[in-house]
């Protein structure tokens, strides 16, 4: 996911001014009409640009654009389902597949898809490492937060030393108090 703040070329302590006139200064610069040969470049350079300003312009959307900056999916498959002579038996290697398949759907900006890859490798070993906790972050990034909330939940308790899904879930959790607030 590339970053809005570095599409408006504003740091993420940007205030609300900065990221306005970065957005109108750029517009001006990327606009087609200042860019004559390169309409379709333009078109999308203006159209990155709006997207942008319109997610870092609101308060509720520029802090679910933070909180998914701030986190990684998981996309390493474990070191197990090895035959004792060699080669993977076809389940693990199916697994494996489905869960690199889905964290290369999340990368992609394809939650949806990648919540299915994540379900079948679920569905197939709910003990698989990580799948819950990348089905929380693709529910994250959808904001289905019950969802996400209930997936890390899930991991976190499963997984006790887990230090890192526990930061991410007190985050989620934050920040599903702050929309029920704001």
């Amino acid at each position: 996911m590339k970053s809005h703040y570095e599409t408006l070329q504003v740091t993420p302590g940007a205030s609300t001014q900065d990221i306005k006139d970065a957005f109108r200064f750029l517009l001006f610069r990327y606009h087609p009409d200042h860019n004559r040969g390169r309409e379709d470049w333009a078109v999308q350079q203006t159209m990155a640009l709006v997207e942008a300003y319109h997610v870092l312009s609101n308060p509720g959307q520029r802090g679910h654009h933070d909180l998914m900056r701030s986190i990684r999916i998981r996309d390493e498959a474990p070191k197990k389902g090895f035959k004792l002579f060699g080669g993977k038996d076809d389940k693990s290697a199916t697994v494996e597949t489905q869960f690199k398949d889905g964290a290369a759907m999340f990368k992609a900006d394809e939650y949806e898809r990648a919540i299915q890859a994540f379900r079948k490798v679920f569905d197939a070993d709910p003990a698989y490492p990580n799948v819950r906790y990348n089905m929380a972050l693709c529910f994250l990034a959808i904001e289905r937060i019950p969802e996400a909330l209930q997936w890390m939940q899930d991991h976190v308790a499963k997984n006790k030393e887990d230090a890192e899904a526990k930061a991410v879930y007190s985050r989620i959790f934050s920040y599903s108090q702050k929309r029920k607030a704001g």
